[in-house]
């Protein structure tokens, strides 16, 4: 017997990786998950859970395969590696054949397997395929030279599981108790299965004790070549008995090839379940469970809690109890487990240390009697007052929500199909472990008016807010609109805010006036003002104090962003006071995490439930994802990488704050303001499959400030563990403003009755996996052809409806000439993503169509005509309202953070 070790160094690399990015990756695993999985650092040793390797003879697997390792790293980045989603998130089992005589005991077992896979796999779904018999899958069989039973031939096996592979299927297993050979040349296999298609077929055949021996009852009994497509040879064709050996075997084998459909290939690090076997001898020495190094390029395919994932592989190891009901009852068979059982119960215990720790010092507390009485109550009455104190603060849920600039909806790679450039692999992480939406919306097309209807849960119309404010801007959103932030103050809530504000800067009209305790960030977009070292823009703007013209941007070309500032500084505000002009755009994301993880930790200390609203920079203009250039060329992302550089910090800087977060009970709520800003060309995001082409085809954009679906389909996902289903995604209809309503919702807060609303509350969404959102959403104009707010396009159900388009620049500087449509353009986007072919005017789907179209928007105008909350904005411009740290200095300059 050999032994393959691999040096503590080598195996750490394997498990973190030396890239950075994953690194971090790893770092938010908590104390316990890392013990856990450092644990195989050291294998072999006498207090070590992993094992090494062991090679036995040469006709084991690694010394008859040969293959390079697969790390982690290698794992991660595979471009062709297959991800669970929630519309192909689901293992479906497939039996093939017979599986003993039909009855209570078959049905019992092939639902054990179904149990164990989904405790292996936990999070994901695992359903069965209606059994089907070997003739029904018309494939190809044999009958082994030497052993004299049947075999079929795995290829034809898995083109029949390809032809009928369910649309939600993550991938399909067949299993069956008949022999498996891959091609003539080959004795056997145990089982075959296919990455790319995600299909997989294996047997248990061989798993009876007595397969080898001259006795076993599978042997056909007449010698002889059946004939090709007689499958009468399989009629009673032996099946073994249900042995506790045949369980474990069988769990094993399943495990094994449904992990190598999730990207994991044969592990050549440590003794695990993924090793490969050439043997039944072989495939017995294997651990029933993964080394640290398998389990983690599972837990990122998969995002499950590892304590929760041993939890349920112990509760599916304890037998059942007999049910006084049922007429007939098997136990489950799980003398074989007792080792793994044990292994998974010292694993579990690692990972619930600090638990197990409080329940030791509560049972253990002791103290003298009489004095000790005393004293022990005093300390259970302060103990109790403490406990119902933290109760009553922590009853309420903590909220995050993540505002993301400008953008696309294919800037998520969970949104994309295979393969992904795996740029966001923390949101990545959190549509896995928590919802993802396919069909939520900005409620505007641009900044302010966006911003401005997430916080009061309100159409622009109705809020007042239509377009951006500018620089020198004397308001913002009016002050008779009610925020979300005033309603969650009042009931307990430590509310904060860092990033993006836009909603006006003077006066009453900044964060800390309307509602937010505390405020980090930038007034107003990141381009709004000029730095020393500039961020990457298309025109690239000079630096702060360059030559050139002050421009105030009073003008409506503000909106297109067509000009730089180059005499005022970009502001960084704290509070209601300038904490640095010009900020540094290259530590701005430092700035934002510092805050964001303060801001918690100071939360969590007063036992204060916590409301914070982080409006990113990213991925706004200029971008500057560090290090900055002056670092030299050989340090920077070259020109046509700086939005994929500017996405990747963006996403570790979500990974930061959902990792801080995880010991809270916390909704992480990740949105975009608005579609990308295409006419910076590189420095735009994707729209994914939304590309508006009947208005490109015409030219101008079809992204920001248009109502065609890249300028207001956002990425979005909600995260919140244990209370989330995992891995799910809704198609519902659903608006930036349904934020509103729905946190207040989960908070127990009644929104004022002197108002009317335009979001609705989708806790159901959220929770319960609902799919019911908007009958009808309405698109404002937010900067392209028309007025500004005007409603412009109606969605309904898989139909929207245009009343004007064009006017908006694409990358290259073209416009489309802005089209008033009457009657209305109408896309059916379920079979048009690309918003390409309207429908004919004269069908009865557009006449009906059009018909319900025309009624809400009568229905929506006249509504917002006699609300008497409507507010409207004031719009009008003061160069003494520019912020300015320093009148007396250049560019207002003054102190840095620093």
């Amino acid at each position: 017997m050999k032994k393959i070790h691999h040096s503590p160094e080598t195996l750490k690399i394997a498990l973190v990786s030396n890239c950075k990015d994953l690194a971090e990756l790893y770092s938010q695993y908590t104390k316990e998950e890392r013990h856990l999985l450092e644990e195989g650092l050291h294998p072999g040793q006498p207090s070590s859970l992993f094992q090494p390797v062991t090679v036995h003879s040469d006709s084991d697997w690694i010394p008859s395969h040969p293959e390079d390792p697969q790390d982690f790293e290698s794992f991660y980045r595979n471009p062709h590696r297959k991800t669970p989603s929630g519309n192909c998130g689901t293992i479906y089992l497939q039996t093939i054949g017979s599986f003993g005589e039909s009855g209570p005991q078959t049905e019992q077992y092939v639902e054990w397997l179904r149990e164990y896979c989904q405790a292996f796999f936990c999070g994901l779904p695992v359903r069965w395929l209606q059994a089907v018999t070997v003739a029904q899958t018309g494939c190809s069989f044999r009958i082994n030279h030497g052993s004299q039973n049947l075999q079929l031939l795995t290829g034809d096996l898995l083109e029949f599981l390809w032809k009928g592979k369910p649309k939600d299927a993550f991938c399909i297993a067949g299993i069956t108790m008949i022999d498996l050979y891959p091609k003539d040349s080959w004795n056997f296999v145990f089982g075959q299965a296919s990455l790319n298609r995600g299909i997989g077929v294996f047997s248990f055949a061989r798993y009876d004790d007595n397969f080898y021996s001259e006795s076993y009852a599978g042997r056909l009994k007449k010698h002889g070549r059946p004939k090709p497509g007689d499958y009468s040879v399989f009629d009673g064709h032996y099946t073994p008995p249900i042995t506790s050996t045949l369980l474990l075997r069988s769990c094993k084998t399943m495990t094994h090839e449904i992990g190598h459909m999730l990207g994991i290939r044969h592990c050549q690090w440590l003794s695990c379940v993924m090793q490969g076997s050439n043997h039944l001898e072989e495939s017995d020495r294997r651990p029933l469970d993964l080394c640290p190094i398998c389990l983690r390029k599972l837990q990122v395919s998969v995002g499950f809690n590892m304590a929760e994932r041993y939890k349920a592989l112990l509760q599916w190891m304890e037998e059942q109890p007999r049910s006084t009901q049922a007429e007939t009852f098997f136990p489950k068979p799980t003398e074989a487990f007792h080792a793994s059982k044990l292994w998974l119960q010292k694993c579990r215990d690692i990972l619930e240390v600090n638990e197990r720790l409080c329940q030791k010092m509560l049972t253990g507390f002791k103290l003298p009697f009489v004095c000790g009485m005393l004293l022990c109550g005093l300390f259970f009455h302060l103990a109790s007052e403490r406990v119902v104190g933290v109760q009553k603060s922590s009853k309420k849920p903590n909220f995050i929500i993540i505002l993301a600039d400008d953008i696309g909806w294919g800037d998520l790679d969970v949104n994309l199909p295979e393969p992904r450039a795996n740029n966001t692999p923390n949101l990545d992480l959190m549509a896995q472990q928590g919802l993802r939406f396919s069909d939520f919306h900005s409620p505007a097309s641009t900044c302010s008016p966006s911003r401005a209807s997430i916080l009061t849960g309100r159409y622009g119309l109705r809020n007042g807010v239509t377009h951006n404010f500018a620089v020198s801007s004397v308001g913002g959103l009016p002050l008779s609109e009610v925020t979300l932030p005033q309603l969650l103050r009042r009931a307990g809530y430590y509310t904060a805010m860092i990033g993006k504000w836009h909603l006006g800067h003077n006066g009453p009209y900044g964060p800390t006036k309307r509602g937010f305790d505390y405020y980090l960030g930038v007034p107003y977009s990141n381009d709004m003002g000029c730095t020393d070292i500039p961020g990457y823009d298309l025109p690239q703007c000079p630096a702060c104090g360059s030559s050139g013209p002050q421009i105030f941007r009073l003008r409506r070309n503000e909106d297109k962003h067509a000009s730089c500032y180059s005499k005022v500084g970009l502001p960084l505000i704290e509070n209601s006071s300038i904490a640095e002009q010009p900020l540094d755009l290259w530590t701005l994301t430092q700035h934002y995490q510092s805050a964001a993880l303060r801001i918690m930790h100071e939360a969590r200390e007063r036992g204060q439930p916590y409301f914070i609203y982080i409006a990113l920079a990213h991925m706004h203009v200029p971008l500057a994802p560090a290090p900055p250039p002056a670092t030299g060329a050989t340090h920077s992302p070259s020109d046509n990488q700086v939005y994929a550089a500017s996405l990747r910090e963006m996403d570790r800087l979500v990974g930061w704050i959902r990792s801080a977060s995880r010991r809270d009970d916390t909704l992480i709520w990740f949105t975009g303001d608005n579609g990308p800003w295409e006419q910076k060309c590189q420095y735009a995001g994707s729209t994914g499959p939304f590309k508006g082409k009947w208005q490109t085809k015409r030219g101008g954009g079809s992204a920001k400030t248009t109502t065609w679906e890249g300028g207001h389909r956002v990425p979005t996902v909600a995260y919140w563990p244990g209370v989330i289903p995992a891995n799910s995604t809704s198609s519902a209809l659903l608006s930036g403003m349904d934020i509103f309503p729905t946190l207040l919702s989960l908070a127990g807060v009644t929104p004022p009755s002197d108002r009317r609303y335009d979001g609705i509350d989708v806790t159901n969404v959220l929770l319960h996996g609902g799919q019911t959102g908007h009958e009808v959403l309405f698109h404002p104009n937010s900067g392209a052809g028309g007025r500004f707010g005007d409603l412009q396009a109606v969605r309904t159900g898989k139909y929207k409806a245009f009343y004007m388009t064009g006017a908006a620049e694409a990358c290259g500087g073209k416009s489309g000439a802005q089209e008033l449509h009457d009657p209305p353009l109408i896309f059916d986007l379920e079979h048009d993503k690309t918003e390409e072919t309207p429908l004919n005017v004269w069908t009865p789907e557009y006449q009906e169509t059009a018909e319900r179209v025309a009624l809400w928007t009568e229905q929506l105008l006249w509504d917002i005509a006699t609300d008497q909350s409507a507010s409207a904005a004031d719009y009008t411009t003061d160069s003494s309202a520019v912020p300015c740290c320093n009148p007396t200095q250049p560019l207002c300059r003054c102190l840095s953070l620093a």
